[in-house]
């Protein structure tokens, strides 16, 4: 499989929000609009005030479009030695070519540069391959709340941490 790793362009924005509603829906029930608002708003405010200093935010193609999507950003905090992994997004059909973990490397690459010491995320308790693939990258979890509000089953988010 033929790929590439970009920066982001403005015409991104439609393809992050879209994705994560297209995935989230179809394989793990986040039927909810709210879920698709939130990543929508997410996004938006972070592209309002970045100025892509020390966030980024990845995007892998093959044939010419877009696959596959990840940012490192630096969440409302006082912490400027931590970053925030966000909007990790990976198509189906492309998650056995290491795409995913080629885009981890570019953004763990990215944070070693800009002296980041700690980075967090947030995933979920239904996410079982995703939860695997952090823990792999040596993620541990350091916290978790229900959350009800994107799908019909109450599922758990789960904070991630990870030591660079």
């Amino acid at each position: 499989m033929n790929f590439i790793i970009r920066e982001y362009k403005n015409e991104d924005l439609d393809f992050i929000v879209g994705k994560h509603w297209d995935i989230y829906s179809t394989e793990y029930g986040y039927v909810k609009r709210s879920f698709y608002d939130y990543v929508k708003k997410t996004l938006e405010d972070f592209l309002a005030v970045t100025k892509f200093e020390r966030e980024k935010i990845w995007i892998a193609e093959a044939e010419g479009k877009p696959i596959e999507a990840i940012a490192l950003i630096i969440p409302d905090s006082d912490k400027p030695w931590e970053g925030q992994l966000r909007w990790f997004i990976v198509e189906k059909e492309y998650r056995k070519y290491g795409i995913g973990r080629a885009l981890m490397d570019k953004l763990q690459e990215f944070a070693e540069k800009c002296e980041y010491k700690h980075i967090f995320l947030w995933t979920a308790s239904n996410l079982g391959r995703a939860l695997s693939f952090y823990n792999h990258q040596g993620s541990y979890e350091t916290d978790r709340f229900l959350e009800t509000e994107w799908c019909d089953e109450p599922i758990y988010e789960i904070k991630l941490e990870k030591d660079i």
